[in-house]
């Protein structure tokens, strides 16, 4: 419960931070086996904490530019 609210207040950039971190220590092989699953676990909360992230920032920005097209003059008017 306490790494959920961990992912879920972490902003993007530390979730990628921490992803990355975990990413380089399995790929060099420094991970204990008895914690791996455990890095593995945590690597899918932060990839699921970003990937939101990532949409919620993609909904919000549709969402500026469709509000602006519509504050838009037309220029055919003239």
């Amino acid at each position: 419960m306490a790494a959920r609210k961990k992912t879920e207040a972490a902003t993007w950039a530390a979730s990628s931070e921490e992803l990355e971190t975990i990413l380089d220590e399995i790929e060099a092989g420094s991970v204990d086996i008895d914690v791996l699953s455990e890095k593995v676990e945590r690597a899918a909360a932060l990839i699921k904490t970003c990937r939101e992230k990532l949409s919620g920032t993609e909904l919000r920005v549709q969402k500026i530019v469709e509000d602006l097209a519509r504050a838009e003059p037309d220029d055919d008017e003239d």
